[in-house]
This record gives structure tokens, C-alpha cells and sequence, in this order.
């Protein structure tokens, strides 16, 4: 049974049935109509639901089973005379009970009691749903595995997480909805091959076809694990005829019997196996670039603060594949700047043929007693008319053979294909062992064919990255438009054939940048993850980075922000702030680290920066102790407030800004005085100062709680009542926020 066809979950036929006059009475009107209008909710003998009162195990059962009698279950046969002790024949909710436990739904405690009487948790809620579903909890243990699952399907969507605490029936209603709207959207991404260890003979892996927990463990592929560990480092195809079965059985969504081989991340080691789970045994290869957090600089002494603008969103969602996997991030895995920036933020207004816009906040600093000033730069909203000439640069080695990686490519580049225009042309040029071209440029409005190429992608042999991008540069120049020529790298960043030091592949990525060319790279996979090469090439190509942990993003970033992803309105944008003496005393940018140039690259029109996407925005922070120091009044025009005119201003800092128009070699200036004024946070200022706070709390720059961070970002994400995509974004942050609260104290 493939994904589409696991349970919908959550009542396979939904009738759209009348709003009931309880709606009106709660936030949780439409839920309410789901779970009445498909049987699975009934009032007490006065209709009354009591959505505050909690719900017993039993209860949870009975419902869940009601939403679960769909065509899946039809279709599965199962022994319903599974009893437990506590769970007499004659018990109303034995029915529920017994035959949940025969499909796998539920177990019961280690007492081989059901305890049917006792309130159900958050987390047994979300374990069952998650069963039921048959989504693959693919994390770590219980349990953070299942709430991670729970956060990226959209299961908790709107719901709090605190897995101990007893849960209410408006919630459940609620947890329902949101499984239904997971599983019926189609939305949600479920490998379709799991590899599993036996755990009574390491030297034997299993390979699953289909994850879903109706087709539990079906049809196994039987191989030797000296040959899979050569698969995973690329030198041997896992191939095979369909074997024996795996002879585990499932309990509550997860496998017991047979561990889920996912991946050891951030660490040295492999993971121990966990509540029947086990990880991958190889050690982790993983590569990121720590570089030491900016301080606090005098005004005095140093007045400019000078940087590239960054709109990569890589570290966010890195950040987010590792605390749904039950890990804290390892060192340098977080840049701050990323982290504030994968969020949307208000847009200025932007002039029709203004190249960008610039919006400026001063307010309080929620971590310390000084100001907290917010800079953005939003790129203007041009309208495409110049066709696209894109090189899809695929990286098929073996290393790419995992579900996360070369087939979660495949599904992300399709989806873009579909959203180009006819009058773009896409090529298409592999790597492993050495650089192939797969499809010549081809019409966007040959879907078809372009699909039928991107299907026909397989991952085997070694990786001649270097080698993959000579042929695709080669490729673009050769076809090159009076438009958008742009690579997109798509790989798990591991070259081990060939250049593939962070020089080699900046010196090889500098040289073809000069003929206007982008680069961009997207990061998918984990275990030999090279996040510094990925960060470098986008960086050297004038391109942005990107890291696709779930299908969800691949769309935000290849269909939902694809014009900002796809066409640039300014070329290396830097930023340079001039701090006044006489109000500033001392001032720290937030994040960037890696982005800082010396005060005189501003100028310098040969120095590299970044690019500005269409629409794309880009925040700085910066924390400011504001001083009362001495009036400046020189005739030294080099600097702004080091002059009569600005002496004795009430300006605070001033803004400049300098890109170039794409195509040209000679940069604009543009600057944006602001005044010392200081004002209650906004939603912006508010939320991207809760999310710099967690960049700064991973890397040892602030002392602040997880409750504190959560706190301040669950205050900016209302958006005057609607809850749409960036207020789910904001949401998600906060549940992210406070499963790493229990993943790092544990």
C-alpha cells in the first residue's frame, strides 16, 4: 500500500456535515465539525462536548478507531481477541481497544495492562494518531521521535507541546483535524524504502519497500552488511531479488524487532539502539565551519560595521532536521543571521523600479538591559520577463542513495519543473565517478520529457564534484540567455574525488562567477553531510544555500519562493552602518560572522558580495549601548557625524547600502539615516529578536532559558488574527524551540 493509499485518517469518506451551535462556543469551530460530523466526537446526554475536561485512555480509543474504520482497515485483516486484563469482553470500549491493539495502533503498559480508566497524555495521544496514520517515526526515541514526526507532518499544528500533560477533548479534536489535513493533503513526505538492521545478527539488513504501518514489514530484500556499508560510502548498488520477511512486528508506529537504520548525526559516535530502534552504525562525517561570535566595538574607536548581505535559510533548517531527530545541533551548525532570516518579515514600500527597500527599528533588548536595533532590506518585486537558463547539477553518487537525499531530489525538481514557463530551459549534468551530461537544454514546456529524465536518476560510485561542475558551468556558458543563468547544485556537499578542498572549490567557483553566472546549492541528507562546502559554493557563486530536510521545504523554496530563489534585482549588496559617537557607546551585529569585510571592501567594486533576490529579505540585528559621548565637530568628511552638519544630530546610525544592477561592474550607493528614537518592539522586531536569541544561546553568547525564547517568540506571531503560512512558520519555531528544551536537558 503506497502513502496516498495509507488511512486517511482520520475517516476515509468525510462528510461536510452542519456547523453544530457548540462551535460558535470554542476556537475550535472547524474541528468541532470534523469530529461530530464524522461520528468520532458525542456530547454527554445534553450535547454538551466539555472540550476542557480531559479524555480517558479508553475514550481516546474509541474515537480514534472511529476515525480509523476507512478502507484501510477493511482491507487489513487482524485478530480482534487480543485481550488485556483490565479490558474485560464486556467493557464498552473493548471492541475499540482490543482491535487498535490487534492492528498495531497500541499496546499497554509494562504491567500488560491497558489501564483504560487513567487520562491520556499529549504523548500517548500523539503515538496513537501517528500509528494510525501510518506515518513512519523515523526520530529518535520516545519521546521526542514521535512529537518530531507529529511537528513535520503538521499534526501539532496550533497545539502546545508538553508530552506528560493530560490532554483536554477540544484538543483531541484538534490533534484529529490536523492528522486528517496531513494524511488527506497528500502533502506529506514518507520514504518509499526504509532500511533496517536485525538486531539479533548485525551482519544482516533488511531493505522495506513502503513505511506506512498496514504495510508494517511486507516484502524484505535481504543483503550482507559489508555489502550495504558499501553502498553508503558509494562503491557497491544495492540490488536484489525480494527475499524473506523481516519477521518484526509494529507497536504504536514504530518498529520493534527491527531498527530503523536513519542516519548517526553530529556525532562521533553511533547512536545506542533506543526503545527497539536502531541507527545507523557508521560514524558521522559531518562538516561545519565554527567561527567565533562577533563582540561589542566602540563607536569611537570603530564607528563602521561592514558586511555582506546573506540570504541563505540553510542553518534553520539543518537546525530543524537535527531536533526532529532528537539531537541538539552540533558547533557551527547555527549561523545566526540564517536562523532570523528563513522568517518572513513586513515588506517596505518598495518603488516601482527601486531595486530594494529599507525598513529600520529601534526598541528594547529582550536579553539585556541595551537597545536592539533591526535593519532589513527588502528586494523589490520585478516582474519576470526574461527567460531562465537553468543547469540542474546532480550529485548521483552512492553516497546519495538514502531516502532523504538523491529520491527526495528527484520529487523537489519535478515540482519546479512544473512551475516553469516554456520559454526556459533546463539541462541537466550528474556526477559520481565523472561528470555526465543526462538531458541536454530542453524546453520547459517538454515536462515530460524533462520528468522522464529526472525519474530515470540513479546513485552509484564515487563523487567527482569538481568534474560535475566544469561540464555544467560548460553547459550554461554554451546556451547562456539575455536573462537568468543559474546552476543549482543539489547534494549532500561530499567530494572525494578530484578538487575538493574549501581553496580549490573557491578558486574553481571565483573565476566562472566573473562571467555573471549564479550558483546555487541545495543541501539534502545527513551522516556525511559537508554543510561548509555546500555554504562556500553558494557563497563564491553569487547564489543562496539552502538545506531541504522535508519535502515541505523543497516547495517553499522551488515553487512557493522561487522568484526570489530564481531571479536576482541586485548583485553584491553590502551594508556598512555608521554608528554617532555622541549616542552610541559601544554596538555588537548579531550574527554574520562570516560575512565581514574590512571597512574599505565597501567601496571596493572588485570585493564579493551577496545577491538580492526578487522580493527576498535580509534582517540585521544589532544590540547598542547607547552613551552620552562627546560632540564630534571636525571637517573630516570621511565620516558622517564627524562633521559640522552632524555633530550634534539625534541620528543614532545611519544606513548605507551598495549593490550593483546585474550585469554591471559599477555599485549604486544608497543611504538611510535613522534617528536615536526608541519604540515598543514590533511583530518583526519582536520575533527576529526571539530567533536570534536561540542563534546566540547555541552558540554560547547569551545565558537565557528555552521558556524565556519561546516566550518572547510566541508573542510576535499573531498577524492581526489570521493565521497564515508565516504565522505557522513562527509556530513551528516555537515547538522546535521547546522540544530542544527537553532534548538538551536529557
Amino acid at each position: 500500500m503506497k502513502r496516498k493509499a495509507i488511512l486517511l485518517a482520520l475517516a476515509a469518506s468525510i462528510i461536510v456535515g452542519s456547523v453544530t451551535a457548540l462551535a460558535d462556543e470554542t476556537k475550535y469551530s472547524d474541528e468541532i465539525d470534523f469530529v461530530t460530523s464524522n461520528g468520532i466526537m458525542d456530547g454527554d446526554d445534553n450535547g454538551d462536548l466539555d472540550l476542557q475536561d480531559t479524555i480517558t485512555r479508553a475514550e481516546f480509543m474509541k474515537m480514534l478507531m472511529k476515525a480509523a474504520e476507512g478502507e484501510a482497515l477493511d482491507n487489513y485483516t487482524v485478530n480482534t481477541d487480543i485481550r488485556f486484563e483490565d479490558v474485560p469482553e464486556d467493557l464498552w470500549s473493548a471492541p475499540y481497544i482490543n482491535k487498535a491493539a490487534a492492528c498495531g495502533f497500541a499496546d499497554g503498559y509494562e504491567d500488560d495492562l491497558f489501564h483504560p480508566d487513567d487520562s491520556i497524555t499529549y504523548i500517548q495521544a500523539v503515538k496513537l494518531v501517528l500509528a494510525a496514520c501510518g506515518i513512519d517515526t523515523k526520530y529518535t526515541d520516545y519521546p521526542y521521535g514521535y512529537m518530531a514526526s507529529a511537528v513535520e507532518t503538521g499534526i501539532l499544528e496550533g497545539l502546545e507541546f508538553e508530552p506528560d500533560r493530560a490532554i483536554t477533548r477540544g484538543e483531541t479534536a484538534k490533534l484529529m483535524y490536523n492528522a486528517y489535513k496531513a494524511v488527506g493533503s497528500g502533502d506529506m513526505y514518507l520514504p518509499d524504502t526504509v532500511n533496517r538492521q536485525d538486531p539479533s545478527n548485525e551482519d544482516v539488513i533488511y531493505t522495506y519497500t513502503g513505511c506506512g504501518l498496514f504495510e508494517q514489514l511486507l516484502d524484505a530484500e535481504k543483503i550482507n552488511a559489508e555489502e550495504f556499508e558499501a553502498a553508503e560510502s558509494g562503491q557497491y548498488p544495492v540490488s536484489g531479488t525480494t527475499g524473506d520477511s523481516g519477521g518484526g512486528s509494529a507497536s504504536g508506529g514504530s518498529v520493534s524487532g527491527s531498527g530503523g537504520i536513519a542516519g548517526s548525526v553530529g556525532s562521533s559516535a553511533a547512536a545506542p539502539p533506543i526503545s527497539g530502534i536502531y541507527y545507523n552504525p557508521f560514524i558521522s562525517t559531518e562538516e561545519y565551519e565554527i567561527t567565533d561570535p562577533n563582540t561589542f566595538r566602540e563607536a569611537t574607536l570603530s564607528p563602521l560595521s561592514t558586511f555582506s548581505i546573506d540570504t541563505d535559510t540553510a542553518s534553520y533548517t539543518n537546525m530543524r532536521r537535527f531536533v526532529l531527530n532528537g539531537q541538539v545541533p552540533p558547533r557551527g551548525s547555527i549561523r545566526t543571521e540564517e536562523i532570523i532570516n528563513y522568517f518572513e518579515y513586513a515588506q517596505p514600500d518598495i518603488a516601482e523600479n527601486e531595486a530594494f527597500g529599507v525598513s529600520t527599528q529601534i526598541t528594547d533588548c529582550p536579553w539585556s538591559e541595551n537597545k536592539l536595533a533591526r535593519i532589513t532590506v527588502t528586494g523589490g518585486k520585478t516582474v519576470r520577463s526574461d527567460p531562465s537558463n537553468i543547469v540542474f547539477l546532480i550529485d548521483v553518487s552512492g553516497s546519495m542513495v538514502s531516502y532523504n537525499k538523491l529520491p527526495m531530489i528527484k520529487k523537489a525538481l519535478s515540482m519546479m519543473v512544473e512551475e516553469m514557463d516554456g520559454d526556459d530551459r533546463i539541462s541537466i549534468v550528474t556526477y559520481s565517478g565523472s561528470a555526465k551530461m543526462l538531458l541536454e537544454p530542453t524546453s520547459c514546456s517538454e515536462k515530460e520529457r524533462l520528468n522522464a529524465a529526472i525519474d530515470s536518476l540513479r546513485a552509484g560510485g564515487g563523487t567527482y564534484g569538481a568534474d560535475g561542475l566544469e561540464l555544467a558551468y560548460k553547459t550554461i556558458e554554451e546556451n547562456r540567455v539575455d536573462g537568468n543563468n543559474r546552476i543549482i547544485l543539489c547534494s549532500d556537499g561530499d567530494f572525494n574525488i578530484g578538487p575538493s578542498s574549501m581553496d580549490e572549490l573557491g578558486e574553481l567557483i571565483d573565476e566562472k562567477r566573473q562571467a555573471g553566472i549564479y550558483l546555487s546549492t541545495l543541501g539534502f541528507g545527513m551522516g556525511n553531510y559537508k554543510d561548509n562546502r555546500m555554504e562556500l559554493m553558494a557563497d563564491k557563486g553569487n547564489g543562496s544555500y539552502y538545506y531541504i530536510d522535508n519535502m515541505r521545504e523543497a516547495k517553499r523554496v522551488l515553487v512557493d519562493d522561487m522568484r526570489e530563489t530564481l531571479y536576482t534585482v541586485a548583485d553584491d549588496v553590502k551594508l556598512q552602518v555608521e554608528f554617532n559617537p555622541a549616542v552610541v557607546e559601544s554596538y555588537r551585529l548579531i550574527g554574520y560572522e562570516n560575512r565581514m569585510l574590512n571597512a574599505e571592501d565597501f567601496e571596493n567594486d572588485a570585493v564579493d558580495a551577496g545577491e538580492l533576490g526578487a522580493g527576498a529579505s535580509v534582517t540585521a540585528l544589532y544590540e547598542i549601548v547607547f552613551g552620552e559621548g562627546e560632540t564630534v565637530q571636525t571637517n573630516d568628511t570621511e565620516y558622517r557625524y564627524q562633521t559640522q552638519q552632524y555633530g550634534n544630530t539625534a541620528e543614532a546610525f545611519t544606513v548605507k547600502v551598495r549593490y550593483k544592477e546585474p550585469g554591471q561592474t559599477e555599485s549604486i550607493l544608497r543611504e538611510f539615516p535613522v534617528l536615536k528614537d526608541s519604540e515598543p518592539a514590533d511583530r518583526d522586531t519582536g520575533f527576529a529578536a526571539a530567533a536570534a536569541m536561540l542563534g546566540l544561546k547555541h552558540n554560547g553568547v547569551i545565558d537565557v532559558s528555552y521558556d524565556f525564547i519561546a516566550d518572547t517568540a510566541q508573542q510576535y506571531i499573531d498577524n492581526n488574527g489570521l493565521y497564515d503560512i508565516d504565522s505557522a512558520a513562527r509556530g513551528e519555531l516555537v515547538q522546535i524551540i521547546q522540544i530542544l528544551k527537553y532534548i538538551d536537558a536529557n
